[in-house]
């Protein structure tokens, strides 16, 4: 493994501030004095009309000293991004199962239940919708908040429709020598992160509220809470908790948390605190969408792509959260990592009353390259071709034009991907071998690849930008800020770092705390693998403005001019050639007036992606990968055995190798659960698991042993050629596992994941969800 430069002088510094395990505080670590806690009372069905809802009765119990619901709030809550449809609490109708209607705050968490409890609520139940395809037809019941005649999206069910045009498909349809037509689907997919979702709020003297949140977004979280609380900016703040885990989960629902908690806390004068249960959490929270893709390809026979078509049916459940962007980004990659003549592709989203959906790694792309590289592999068996050979003749290079249509004009590493895990996991040994295997055996091997594109930040969504504040204390130590959360991908390690080496110091002196938005700047969302890219890229201005100011003081202090300077670690050399060390040039600057703290912003230079004409260019760069999946499948009984995954990824220079291979590791175990066993479901809008004894997540014994490694090109607008790895590292391993599940059965699932069930019976069997559970984990029973 080849290790920047830059990295070595640092790596001791593993981590950017905590050094002692168990320093970490998360909202439920949060104690105050006069703390109330508070939970909520949530719909017990999933579609309903609020008939009746008193929250007097909930003030007679002992211990409870107040109850909120939507109006409580500005415009009773309303609130998300792009489509304003939801709210803090359920104003109205309740459109999901876990919907919040009420929420209490007590002196003790038993009481803050017995509230819950105490609650009259009467509900008319609606009609519900549950099957994405169904929610389109124009006499289904309506779940949105327009109707089928609006003049924009959304409309009746129908939340978004993004498309790619890239030239004409259907005439190379009308001559190709092999048409290809496939139809697969994705499941729902809980985020499972370790810490369930809460936040603490403090009521501040000037009417105001502080809030701890393990939020994704602290910055978005503050703004929406202006907005439902009626406050302005100066008297609302949000201070990032240390995040246990996220991938996408903690942004809406964590919005909700604070503002109820903030909304108790204004209604009482004293701290608030608000842990959700892991139960509440899997049946609340928002999921990754479940997919329907239809495929159609045009090839030559001997293996030339031709024209895609793609359609891609997103379940975003009961509110519209990202799914918008969502569906852009899955249209952006739908169409595979591949070179075309012609693509047309069409994302749809729509409104059922399944839960809801929102942003998870990958954030349409994983589901979307899901079903095309399934595709891709059926197209190369349809044509008799070794599937990895067929994706090295298709797959994009240097100069080439995206699905999308916007050429590649950077380095391209995903041929190197592909040729490393082809050589790694000996694949044309293996296909061979694995093909003599006779189908009347109990156990059967097979092996698999998928590759995969993914745009690099936000791209064409909108404005892309980080700040970083940087300044040298009076002990001469260096504080940082980033309005980027670290919840888990190395950020509070990378950024110092990336200023340690521009600025030429020993990182140990700089300190970096959690996100707050009264000392940090607006960095936009924590989302899109944007981290490294645009917080990097910010931390570097920041240094080198600090550097230059630092230099000038030491050309000073030595009396030569900045451009003689020659820097030996933290000694400043002049043409005397005698050092100073860091100290003593600080301690001049100071002298010369010299304010010693600056603020960095860097920006992802412009493009433009037409919405209407479907035309433009999506993103600067992408990352690449390739994965290879082997598999041993008991045809019995269906099980899966994973006995070895390759996996190689173009993630730009590596800032932080180790880290890098973290995210590598973790990011392939989230794909093997999301292909092999993860599977959210819901019966009528019931949700079947809302727990981990029935909703299985990989554990050490299902990961086998995993090769990684990163083919490092260089993007040269990233901080020292880097690009984005978090998300994409996840996204091949899923459709690797199940065309090696493929391969060693013969036969192809329609529906993932792999389960028992699915490969022994080709479909899932599937208990009915407990109700009963569902209310004694609302509090309800």
């Amino acid at each position: 493994m080849k290790e920047p430069r830059y990295i070595g002088k640092h790596t001791r510094r593993l981590d950017a501030v905590e050094k002692v395990t168990g320093r970490a505080r998360f909202v439920g670590d949060y104690l105050f004095p006069e703390m109330l806690h508070a939970k909520v009372l949530r719909s017990p069905l999933p579609h309903a009309r609020i008939v009746t809802l008193d929250v007097g009765p909930a003030l007679d119990v002992p211990g409870v000293v107040a109850v909120i619901t939507a109006e409580d709030f500005v415009d009773h809550g309303r609130y998300g991004f792009p489509i304003p449809d939801n709210f803090m609490l359920a104003h109205e109708r309740v459109r999901y199962v876990g919907d919040a209607i009420a929420a209490v705050a007590a002196e003790t968490p038993e009481a803050a239940v017995a509230g819950v409890r105490a609650i009259a609520l009467e509900l008319e139940a609606l009609p519900g919708v549950f099957d994405p395809e169904a929610a389109l037809d124009p006499h289904a019941p309506l779940v949105g908040p327009t109707g089928r005649d609006a003049e924009a999206l959304p409309r009746g069910n129908l939340t978004s429709h993004n498309i790619v045009r890239n030239g004409d498909p259907a005439p190379l349809f009308a001559q190709a020598e092999v048409v290809y037509e496939g139809r697969f689907s994705t499941p729902f997919q809980e985020h499972a992160y370790i810490e369930p979702e809460g936040a603490v709020a403090l009521p501040t003297p000037d009417g105001g509220v502080i809030v701890y949140a393990d939020d994704q977004s602290p910055f978005v979280n503050r703004n929406t809470l202006m907005r439902v609380l009626g406050l302005p900016q100066e008297q609302v703040r949000v201070i990032s908790a240390f995040v246990g885990g996220a991938f996408g989960g903690k942004d809406d629902f964590c919005y909700e948390t604070s503002a109820q908690a903030a909304a108790l806390a204004l209604k009482t004068g004293r701290p608030v605190r608000l842990n959700i249960t892991r139960e509440e959490s899997m049946i609340a929270s928002y999921k990754r969408e479940a997919t329907i893709g239809d495929v159609r390809l045009a090839a030559t026979r001997d293996g030339v792509l031709q024209a895609a078509q793609v359609k891609l049916l997103m379940d975003n459940g009961a509110y519209a959260s990202v799914n918008p962007f969502i569906g852009w980004r899955g249209a952006m990659h739908a169409g595979g990592a591949y070179r075309y003549q012609a693509v047309h592709i069409d994302v749809l989203g729509v409104y059922t009353n399944n839960g809801w959906s929102g942003a998870f790694r990958g954030f349409g792309n994983t589901d979307a390259s899901a079903i095309m590289e399934q595709a891709i592999d059926e197209l190369a068996e349809t044509l008799e071709m070794d599937p990895l050979e067929f994706r090295l003749k298709n797959a994009l290079r240097q100069g080439d034009r995206a699905a999308t249509g916007n050429e590649l004009d950077f380095e391209v590493g995903l041929i190197p991907a592909l040729e490393w895990v082809r050589e790694a996991s000996d694949w044309d040994c293996k296909r061979a071998e694995y093909a003599q295997q006779p189908f009347d055996g109990a156990r059967r091997r097979g092996i698999g690849v998928a590759c995969i594109h993914h745009g690099t930040s936000l791209g064409a969504e909108g404005a892309d930008f980080a700040v970083s504040t940087l300044a040298i204390n009076p002990d001469n130590s260096l504080s940082l800020t980033s309005g980027l959360t670290d919840y888990g991908q190395g950020a509070r390690t990378v950024f110092p770092l990336v200023t340690a080496e521009v600025l030429g110091v020993d990182v140990e002196r700089i300190q970096m705390p959690r996100p707050d938005t009264e000392t940090a700047r607006d960095s936009g969302p924590t989302v899109a693998s944007r981290a490294s890219v645009l917080g990097g890229n910010a931390a570097r201005v920041a240094a080198q403005q600090l550097r230059q100011l630092l230099h000038a003081a030491a050309a000073d202090l030595l009396e030569c001019r900045p451009a003689q300077i020659v820097r030996d670690g933290e000694r400043f050399i002049g043409p005397t050639e005698e050092p100073v060390d860091f100290e003593a040039v600080v301690q001049h600057a100071r002298l010369l007036g010299i304010e010693l703290s600056v603020t960095g912003r860097w920006e992802m230079p412009a493009i433009h992606w037409d919405m209407e004409t479907g035309q433009g260019k999506p993103y600067n760069t992408y990352s690449f990968g390739a994965q290879v999946v082997e598999v041993a499948v008991d045809l019995g009984t269906g099980k899966v055995q994973v006995l070895g995954i390759w996996a190689a990824h173009d993630g730009g220079q590596l800032l932080f190798p180790i880290g890098a291979y973290g995210q590598m590791y973790g990011g392939i175990a989230q794909g093997l659960g999301y292909g092999l066993m993860e599977d959210f479901t819901f019966d009528q809008g019931y949700p079947r698991d809302i727990n981990y004894d029935t909703y299985l997540i990989p554990t050490a014994v299902d990961v086998p042993e995993i090769a990684a490694h990163f083919v490092e090109t260089t993007w040269e607008r990233g901080p020292f050629g880097a690009k984005n790895l978090a998300e994409p590292v996840m996204i091949p391993t899923a459709p690797a596992l199940l065309n090696a599940v493929a391969h060693a059965t013969g036969r192809r699932l329609r529906e993932s994941p792999a389960s028992l069930e699915r490969v022994l019976l080709g479909s899932q069997l599937r208990n009915k969800a407990s109700r009963w559970r569902i209310d004694c984990a609302l509090e309800r029973q």
